[in-house]
């Protein structure tokens, strides 16, 4: 059972499929049906102390209503039962304002549903057509108390009924806007910490950036001074061929002797020349690969 508990408290305060921001608005509206079953609730038990049956029953048919729209909430009729729950709301208020009368208090409510709809609905058509009905409902009631007399009215002197709707409906706004402003606040220090986070990445590739582009100068430092070195030693082999190519306009190569002898030291000061190149070039590779990123 505390498992199944544990669940459940995970599925009111958290949903996957939506992004941070629409979670704190999922979990304020499924705190705020919890809190509206709990304040119906205790209003039942004040209603059945005063041997009112029916509105008692009334009172428990609404906390049924509130846990169905809860579980469908919870399973992803968000518009839809936000809106439904606001306009469900508004009725409720309507009846116990015209079923008490004026000393009741419960017209107070309609203030809640004007301003309430704005946090939980980010299209204008939404909260705007919600805050029209609430206010023109709240005219029409005030009307309605001239033409109709309340049912099971308080009398003035019992003011507990009264003062204790006003304070009700003021706490309801108050708990509203203080769970979005502290939502607000955790989103904020969220960026924050994501922004503090970025920067130290930023800081730590431009340091890695700094640091590799240093050792690509240094290589490319290393190999222009070792090209220089060594150019001697591709010059020593490469002159000597060009010296005999240049003898070979003077000589008489029809002699089997000179012409072995040229070939020879062609051959001899080529291979030289070869191996110079291809430790030149053995070096250079190795330097290329230090310079590679890992």
């Amino acid at each position: 059972m505390k498992e199944g508990l544990d669940v459940l408290i995970r599925k009111i305060l958290y949903n996957r499929s939506l992004s941070f921001k629409d979670n704190r608005i999922y979990r304020i509206f499924n705190i705020m049906l919890i809190l509206a079953i709990i304040v119906v609730s205790l209003m039942g038990i004040f209603l059945i102390s005063l041997g009112e049956a029916l509105p008692f029953w009334l009172c428990i048919v609404e906390v049924m209503v509130f846990a169905v729209m809860l579980h469908y909430h919870i399973e992803g009729y968000f518009m839809t039962i936000r809106y439904i729950f606001f306009l469900f709301a508004i009725s409720v208020q309507v009846y116990g304002s015209l079923y008490h009368g004026v000393n009741g208090g419960f017209d107070f409510y309609f203030l809640t549903t004007a301003l309430s709809p704005i946090l939980f609905f980010d299209k204008k058509r939404y909260y705007l057509s919600l805050f029209i009905i609430s206010i023109l409902t709240y005219i029409t009631v005030k009307i309605l108390y001239n033409y109709t007399v309340p049912v099971l009215p308080f009398e003035t002197r019992q003011v507990l009924p009264y003062y204790l709707n006003i304070i009700i409906s003021s706490i309801l706004i108050y708990i509203g806007y203080a769970m979005f402003k502290s939502e607000h606040l955790k989103y904020e220090q969220m960026l924050r910490e994501q922004r503090a986070t970025l920067s130290a990445v930023k800081g730590q590739l431009e340091v890695l950036l700094q640091a590799r582009t240093r050792k690509i100068e240094e290589h490319n430092q290393n190999m222009i001074k070792y090209a220089f070195l060594n150019s001697h030693k591709v010059r020593s082999p490469l002159a000597r061929i060009l010296g005999l190519v240049n003898l070979t306009k003077y000589e008489d190569l029809d002699g089997e002797d000179t012409r072995h002898f040229y070939l020879n030291e062609l051959k001899v000061n080529a291979w030289e020349l070869d191996k110079v190149l291809k430790e030149i070039s053995q070096i250079l590779n190795n330097h290329i690969d230090e310079a590679e990123p890992n």
